[in-house]
Order: C-alpha cells, then structure tokens, then sequence
C-alpha cells in the first residue's frame, strides 16, 4: 500500500536498467527520499505498461542495486517527472491519468503559450506583461520559478534562479548584481513571488492535474522583465541539479510527501476516492429504480412571476448593493433581500430608484438598467458585459439564466479553441440571453461554490476564459467523471443536472419486459457464458456482438451459422476499414478466436440480427432525435434515415453511411406500407421509450434513439444514445441540425423559469419537421 511509481522515458528507463552502484543519477535521490518516507518507489515506462491487465515491468533501488521486476500491479499514486512528445505516450498518459484506479502527479507539465496568455488576459487585476516571441539579442537574464502543490491546492515556491545568455546559473542576489539598477535589486525577489503566486493561484483551477510547474520570466537589456513562459519539472531538475544539490534533494522529496498524504487518506477510506476517479462508462452501472411521484427538479416559475431583461452597470460602493426601478418590485408585492446567481446566493441590500421605464418594449435588444455595487459584483463573480434576465420571486431577485456545459476530466485540452465546436448552438442566443459557461468538475471551488472555465461571449462570439458560479442548470456532455462530484453537483442543482447517466447498450436490456415496449427491442444478453452463446447462435443462426460503452459502429461483429459446415460459424469483423470475415469450425474455435479478438475480456453483448428495409440494397435504420422541450415534454426534434455504404453492413455516417429523409427510403424501398404509418409507428414508440426511462430516478432530456425497420416496416429499439452524433442531420438538414443544437439549452433556460422568447420560438406544444408543424 505504501507504493509509489515514477514514469520514466523508455531511454531513462533503460539507462537505470544498466546502472551498476552509481549514485550521481535523480532516480537515486528518488529512491532516497522515498526510503525517507518510508515509501516504496517503482520505476517504469509508459511503453510497458498495460491498461488492461493493469501490470507493468518494473525497476527498484535496493541496497545501491538494480531490481528488476517483471510483472507488478500498477501502483495507485503515480509521479510523473517526465514530458512525452510521441502521440501515442501523451495518449496513454491520458488514459492512464483518466483511470479510476490511479492518480498521477502531474498530468501534464507545461501550458502553451497561447493558452496562458488568453488565460492571463481574462484576469484584468493581474499587471503583467506576457511576451509572446523571445529576442534573444534582447535578454539580459531568465528567471525561473518553481511552483509545487501541496494537496490543499496551496502552492509553495521553493527555489528562484537565474540563467544568463551562455546557461549560467545564479541565485536572485548574484543576479541582480548584474542589473545596473538598484530598485531592480531590492524588488525582484518580492515582485517574482508575488507574480508568480498569482499565476499558480490561477492555473490550479483551469489545469488541476499539473503539481509542479516552472513559471519563467525575461529580462531585457533595458531593465524590463515579462512573462515568458512555462517550463517542466524535469528542466528546473536538470538545471540545479549539480548546481545546487541540497535544494535538488528538497524538492525532489516533495512529489512523495504529496504521494504520501494520499495514501494515508486512502488508508483511512473504506473506498477511497480520487481526484481524477470517474464514473466510467465501462462499469455496468444499472437505471435506479422507478418511481411514478415527481422528480425533485425545479419547476418554473408561477404565472404571477415575471421576467425582465436586464442589463447590469457597475458603480462603486463598499456595500453590497443592487438598484432597479421600482415599478419592478411593485409588480411582484415583495422586496427581495437576497441575490441569485447561479446556485449562488447573496444576502445584499435592494435600493428601489424612482424611475420611469417603458416595460412594453422591453427585450433582449431593449433592456432595463440595473445598477449593482463592484463589491456584489466581485463576490459573486458575475460577468458584466451580457444580457440577463431577472426575476423577482418573494425575497429574491434572480438573475439568469445561467447554463452550464459540463465537461470531462482532461482539463489540460479545455481551451477556447476547444471550445469553438459548441458554438454552432447559440445561433439563437438572443431568444434567451445570460450566461453559457463551460467547466469541469475538477474546477470548481466548493466552498465558494464557484467554477472556472470558459464563458461564450455572444458578442464576440467566441469562448473566453472566466469564472461564475456553479450555473443553476447543467447539460452533462461527458460520462468520463467523478461519480462523487457529479451527485455533489446534482444536488447542488436541485436536480436541474440533466443527462445525468450515461446510457449504455445493457441498460436497454432493463427495459425489455416493459409492456409498452417489449415487443420492439431485439432479444438481448449481456455475454456471460460461452454455453449461452452458443445456445442463441443456434436458436436465432446470426446475432451481433456489440461493446456495451462504445458507440459509432466501433467493436461490432456479426456471427452466423456456416449453412455449408454442420458445427461452423463465420464471424465478421466489422473494426476495419474493410470486412474481415473468419470461418470458425466449431464451438471450440468460437471461443479462442473471442479470446484472441479480446471480445471476452471486455463487456459485449450479443443481440438477434435484425433483417434490415434496404434501399438498392444497402441496409438502412433511423435515427430520431427525442429532446425534452419542457419539463415533462418530449418532442421529435428530428429524423434521418442512415443509409450503409456501398458493400457495408453497418449504417453509421462515421463508416461511410449517407443521411437521407425517412420519406426518400419508404418510397426507394418499395415496401408496400406508407409514410405517414411508418412515421406514426416511430414517433409513438420514441415516445413510449422516453416516458419509460423519465419514470426512472436519472434526469435525461436528449436520447439519439435508433430505430430498425425491418423488411416488413415493423419498428424496433436498436440503441439508445445519450451522446448522439448529429453528423447525418448536418449534411441533410442544416436548419433542422441548427434546431437539434439548440434545444438543450432551450430546456435549460425553462427548467430555471426564466423565458424563451415566444414570439420568435413558437408554441411549445408543436413540432417543427421537414417544413411542417405538428400539434
């Protein structure tokens, strides 16, 4: 239990591997300190680690000897000093860092230029110049600072140097002798610290998964320093570790103290639990149990609340404060004393302003002055330069509505760049207004109850980085997640998470004895025993294996009978971009050949092979889009039907497959069934299958629903899709793919209470399709 690993390159590793009672290499002062701890240190390479089995090869340092372990168990805490550059290390390092059994000390190691510098820029009470290019004909000294996080997020920098044009060390004293200007000797060490602090203050929020950073700054020749980068662990070690061999040691031990604290935590923990765990898909995690009274979700507001639009002005007072007219509050027979923000809330003074405003005219466009103290402002971290709407609902006045994105774990690739696929949803921004805030559960200050992330600037129409309060609705966009906060989070939200679990292919099977539905879901069994197997093969004579957490047609065979060969099977592998097809002699040779294609060690199932409708002879099924539009309404948001590619079994777009209307397949089909009852069939059976799973104690609001027609037009329940793909609807129906995209965000904006504009989105209770609209 008091094991700790150190991943080293494969060239280090192999380095160590042929040392003999050399005492002068960093992996013996990382064995010293661990000794120190009373830690026992691991040594090993990514390349021979494997996440399957979750063992690798190993190095100890015992007694100045060199022991080498074939096969370990992975340990549980992981230290991390090295940078990888190859594709697929950073890869694994990833999934590594992702898996629920392991935490890594430092994820990552540096940030990009661009991105620190946007980051920098989001924070206007940081006064620092970032240089972008380095003239090296115009540096005079670089400064290192070393920043290391203790497991409170509090960080320490234990070590500041300098490095002249020709890689000289020297200490801040000996550098500064070297300024011609004396304010620069009495002001730099402070200044470097302070500045520094700021920028690690804010880095442990946007990238949680970096302990140990380099913050580097430049000095010109004209006496002005800058920001100019960050550098890894790995460089500050190799700088001072001959040049200042004590303080190598001291930080070198640090990483393992951290390590060490973990442990004990985890020690002291029935089942501990993370940072970086998640509740991963690959778990078989079974639907709660059903319950027919209502889910604790908020409602809206009542018909006697109203909504404002609202524009905020900051003006400075010591006092928290906010100041509307007072034709607002006399609409509602209440002064409010508190503010809300997000799930944030404030107890604040209301000043009521005489003032006369025209409230006919009022709009997104058109909106009310409100005026709000910079101390409000900065405690509840509230972004300044949007469009909100308020609400005054007996003592609070709410400003809203604020959404939030809720993304993975890999903080390290949330970017504004990142971000910019999102952005295609807020086309129809303006009928709604407030904040759209994307983060991740590993930045959020709990106590404070504030996230940090990205904020989509409407204006700009680009993401920027900022902070707000936990937003009082979430669209969960990743299943890769800390079990632990996501239930923190929904109940923080008063269950206004929606998407709150992720949806596997074996879920479907809890559904099959659903009497609205059982007769339209293909037979299904998790794979358990081979003898099972068998015994459907032969019943049905060809079935499909399925991954239960993979989507988009990857990890799927199909396996049938050999008519030509009494006991054989053919099995085809549909993983490649080509059909791989194995005759298989017997039941024996199914089961090896399993094993080998690893079916058998991972979650599959197997599912009746559904004769799918055909046009020109590719097989086709339908994707419906089911999306709630309020509370407890569902409504078809829209249809494709994907059409396989030419010589394809699968349909899926990400294989080739090409999205057309469900009209273009019933009339190429030829099947002697019309449009309206095929599409009649579909839409009572979607709606059947999401009154089921509402019923259940999750919060969903969006299912990608596969629907297989076979020959004779009879509708079944192939998959249901938490995270679906709108590829197909891009390409068909860019207006309608433009709706899908916005829908969410629709339903977040009523889960809150507050208003989409009506007039611009239409009735609530009608269905917009192929330039129609249903009641």
């Amino acid at each position: 239990m008091n094991t700790v690993g150190v991943l080293l390159s494969k060239r280090e590793w192999s380095k160590l591997l042929s040392q003999k009672n050399k005492k002068d290499e960093i992996w013996q002062i990382y064995a010293k300190k661990g000794k120190e701890l009373s830690l026992k240190i691991q040594f090993f390479s990514l390349i021979d680690i494997s996440l399957e089995s979750l063992k690798t090869q190993a190095i100890e340092l015992q007694n100045n000897s060199t022991i080498k372990k074939d096969i370990i168990d992975i340990p549980s805490i992981i230290y991390n000093p090295t940078i990888f550059y190859k594709k697929k290390n950073i890869k694994k390092l990833r999934e590594l860092s992702n898996h629920p059994k392991f935490q890594v000390l430092n994820e990552h190691h540096i940030i990009k230029k661009k991105d620190l510098s946007a980051l920098l820029d989001s924070y206007s009470d940081i006064k620092i110049d970032f240089e972008e290019e380095i003239d090296p004909n115009n540096t005079l000294l670089t400064f290192y600072v070393l920043g290391q996080k203790k497991l409170n997020n509090k960080w320490k920098s234990p070590i500041m140097y300098a490095k002249d044009s020709n890689q000289k060390l020297f200490t801040l004293e000996d550098a500064s002798k070297l300024v011609a200007n004396q304010s620069f000797e009495e002001n730099i060490k402070d200044e470097l610290r302070d500045l520094s602090q700021k920028v690690l203050d804010i880095i442990q929020f946007y990238y949680p998964g970096i302990f140990e950073i380099g913050i580097v700054f430049s000095l010109n020749k004209n006496g002005f320093y800058s920001l100019s980068s960050t550098c890894s662990i790995n460089t500050i070690i190799k700088d001072i570790f001959d040049w200042n061999t004590h303080m190598c040691e001291k930080i070198c031990k640090f990483p393992f103290k951290v390590a060490k604290e973990i442990l004990q935590q985890k020690n002291s923990q029935d089942e501990p639990s993370f940072g970086n765990s998640q509740e991963y898909p690959t778990k078989t995690t079974e639907l709660l149990s059903s319950s027919e009274s209502e889910k604790n979700t908020t409602m809206p507001s009542s018909e006697d609340d109203t909504n404002y639009w609202i524009k905020l002005k900051e003006y400075q007072d010591d006092e928290m404060c906010l100041k509307f007219p007072i034709h607002l509050s006399s609409l509602t027979n209440s002064t409010p004393t508190l503010l809300q923000f997000g799930i944030k809330e404030q107890p604040c003074k209301i000043d009521l302003i005489e003032e006369d405003i025209l409230l006919k005219g009022n709009s997104f466009t058109d909106p009310i002055e409100v005026l709000i103290s910079n101390t409000l402002v900065k405690k509840m971290h509230i972004p300044m330069d949007l469009t909100y709407q308020l609400k005054i609902s007996k003592d609070k006045a709410i400003i809203g509505p604020s959404i939030g994105l809720l993304l993975g774990e890999k903080n390290q690739l949330y970017n504004p760049t990142y971000m910019e696929k999102y952005s295609d949803r807020f086309r129809e921004y303006e009928k709604f207004g407030g904040l759209v805030f994307a983060f991740s559960t590993r930045s959020i200050d709990w106590e404070e109850k504030i996230a940090y992330g990205m904020l989509y600037d409407p204006t700009e129409k680009k993401w920027k980085y900022d902070s707000a309060p936990i937003p009082a609705t979430l669209y969960r966009r990743n299943f890769h997640q800390n079990l632990e906060r996501i239930n923190q989070l929904i109940e923080l939200t008063n269950n206004n998470l929606f998407n709150s679990h992720y949806f596997k292919k074996s879920d479907l099977i809890l559904l099959k004895d659903e009497k609205e539905i059982r007769y339209h879901i293909p037979s299904t069994h998790l794979l358990k025993k081979m003898d099972d197997l068998i015994e459907f093969i032969q019943d049905r004579e060809k079935i499909i294996l399925k991954p239960v957490s993979l989507s988009r047609g990857r990890g799927i065979f199909t396996l049938e009978k050999n008519q030509k060969q009494e006991e054989g099977y053919i099995l085809y592998d549909h993983q490649n971009e080509f059909l791989l097809r194995h005759l298989i002699p017997d039941a024996k040779g199914l089961e090896e050949m399993l094993k080998k294609l690893n079916i058998l060690n991972k979650q599959y199932l197997y599912q009746t092979y559904i004769p799918l409708l055909k046009i020109n002879n590719r097989p086709l099924d339908v994707r419906v889009v089911m999306q709630k539009s309020d509370i407890k309404s569902w409504k078809c948001s829209g249809i494709e039907c994907r059409v396989a590619g030419e010589n394809e079994v699968l349909t899926n777009i990400a294989r080739g497959g090409e999205a057309m209307t469900l009209e273009e397949v019933i009339i190429g089909s030829g099947i002697n069934q019309s449009y309206d009852k095929i599409y009649e069939s579909i839409i009572n059976l979607c709606q059947k299958f999401c009154y089921l799973v509402d019923i259940k104690d999750e919060h969903y609001a969006e299912f990608g629903l596969d629907i297989g027609l076979d020959q004779e037009g009879y509708p079944w329940i192939i998959e249901a899709n938490i995270f679906p793909s709108f590829k197909g609807f891009k390409k068909m129906d860019y207006e309608m793919y433009l709706k899908i995209r916005s829908q969410p965000l629709f339903y977040a904006v009523h889960l809150q209470g507050f208003s989409v504009s009506e007039s611009e989105v239409g009735s609530s209770n009608e269905i917009y399709y192929k330039n129609n609209f249903y009641s």
